[in-house]
């Protein structure tokens, strides 16, 4: 045991430290699964240094503090980088590579150089070990509570269901479509925000039995908070999520909801697609639909290893593109935009498809278009071109707007069953996040048997339970419906607003 202690595991530590405090930081957006790749990476990289640095040296000693001076240096560089450039002004100067760089290089040199002339270690290995083994702890506790959190969440059924009917669907039931058409905006704001004109569209729909919401405000201005409330038909308040809440209790909400539940009692069979998006993946579903992933060039890397990457040194080299081979460029930057445009592309080339499968069925879609990154051109071709917010926007509404379209005509005219159709927007458009304007959103409703009673200012919250009333005689009243405005940085701190829509009053 002192023989191993006196080993530098610190090296090995630091490999695995970097990796494991990334994903405990970003728990709430990646998959714990997106990480196994880079951990492993991480410990080969320390290895792999270490023991040329031991071949190099003759003295593990050496080559363990050697080693951890460098791989700090590597992994640390990217996160100094933004937070210079967080600082505003005075970091900004310091934020740009020909500076930051070599100031960075020269004390990891001088570190080297110093360790190359100590001559007496000492108990530095050992002191090391217990160092990086203490900081491992951390990340290790930040996980570890994390999947026992999740663990004993599935175990549990929300208190909001035990309503549910426990009745098998009867042979009529509708199949019922769910579609989160991410950051569509309410027609008036794309006029006067975009300069784009959706009347076409609309009347399209309503051509189709469609009834368009003219009035309809989110409840919430971001995701996590508008599908929690959406997918549970309650308030923050009434579902008892404050803002002293783990922020995993949306991910559990939204995966684990009444609405899914209800569906799930009543004998429906769950589709749901993949999305990239931690948030709204059903993994545990039915039928979980999933693209076949391709590489881009040989190299496809998932978002999280996108994020570790940029954090380390190599952020310098890819931001210095012209010294660089287009494949690591490839990898870095365009590899997650083209993964953003396989996964929605999938979603919208596979849902017209669900006609023929067997139902009853609920299916939830999360599209991440029309928000950004923006990857679709107005023929959904993909793109990387640099646009103005407005034309780039407008691009993903031209091809989703024509795709859409194709889906409901094909899900109406070929499905076995009658189709429910809900299409809207989690919250407005990009750019709008410090206006009321970020409320408003596109709403629209298939329900041919009820349409008489939706109205013009019905908000996502009061969605399923105008459903579960119609089709299932589940007497679910509706709420009043309010829209909570808040900003990203506090989103927690709202304000109840109104429509300033002429004609628009809420409930």
């Amino acid at each position: 045991m002192a023989k191993l202690w006196r080993f530098p595991l610190h090296s090995l530590i630091l490999g695995a430290y970097a990796i494991l405090a990334l994903i405990a930081f970003n728990l709430q957006e990646s998959p714990l699964s997106e990480a196994v790749r880079s951990l492993a990476a991480g410990l080969l990289l320390a290895t792999v240094l270490l023991v040329l640095l031991k071949l190099l040296h003759k003295n593990w000693a050496r080559a363990g503090l050697i080693a951890s001076v460098l791989l700090i240096a590597f992994f640390s560089y990217g996160h100094l980088y933004d937070a210079l450039k967080l600082l505003g002004a005075p970091g900004l100067l310091l934020a740009r590579h020909r500076f930051l760089l070599p100031l960075w290089l020269a004390p990891t040199a001088l570190a080297v150089w110093r360790i190359l002339k100590l001559k007496n270690m000492g108990g530095a290995t050992a002191a090391l070990n217990f160092i990086a083994l203490f900081l491992l702890i951390f990340p290790l506790f930040q996980i570890s509570s994390f999947l026992i959190r999740n663990w004993f969440a599935q175990q549990e059924q929300p208190a909001s269901t035990t309503r549910a009917l426990s009745l098998q669907a009867s042979a009529d039931a509708p199949d019922v479509y769910y579609i989160i058409a991410d950051a569509y905006a309410r027609d008036d704001v794309l006029q006067s925000f975009y300069h784009f004109d959706n009347r076409d569209f609309l009347a399209q729909l309503q051509g189709l039995g469609f009834y368009v919401a003219q009035c309809s405000l989110s409840n919430y201005p971001k995701t996590r908070l508008s599908l929690t409330s959406s997918l549970n038909m309650d308030y923050m308040e009434g579902l008892g999520i404050t803002a002293n809440d783990q922020a995993d209790e949306f991910w559990r909400r939204i995966r684990n909801s009444t609405v899914r539940k209800t569906f799930e009692a009543q004998g429906y069979k769950i589709v749901s697609f993949e999305t990239g998006f931690y948030w709204t993946e059903w993994p545990d579903a039915d039928l979980y639909l999933s693209r076949e992933k391709q590489g881009l060039n040989g190299v496809q890397l998932n978002s999280f290893e996108t994020l570790l990457l940029k954090t380390t040194l190599l952020r310098a080299v890819v931001d210095l593109q012209p010294l660089l081979s287009q494949p690591l460029v490839n990898a870095v930057e365009i590899s997650p935009l083209q993964e953003h445009y396989d996964i929605t592309r999938y979603a919208l080339d596979t849902l017209p498809q669900l006609a023929q499968v067997a139902g009853p069925k609920f299916v939830f879609v999360h599209l991440l278009i029309p928000h950004g990154p923006f990857v679709f051109d107005a023929e959904g071709n993909f793109t990387t071109e640099e646009l103005s917010l407005e034309e780039a926007y407008n691009q993903q509404m031209i091809y989703l707007n024509r795709r859409l379209l194709e889906i409901f005509t094909t899900l109406i005219n070929e499905s076995e069953r009658p189709v429910v159709i809900i299409l809207q927007g989690d919250h407005g458009g990009p750019g709008t996040q410090y206006s009321h304007d970020r409320m408003k959103i596109l709403n629209a409703y298939y329900l041919p048997e009820g349409s008489n009673q939706l109205y013009p200012s019905i908000s996502p919250v009061n969605s399923f339970r105008l459903i579960f009333d119609t089709y299932f005689e589940y007497e679910y009243p509706l709420v009043d419906d309010l829209s909570y405005y808040s900003t990203s940085e506090n989103f927690f701190n709202m304000t109840l607003i109104s429509d300033d829509r002429p004609g628009c009053t809420q409930s």
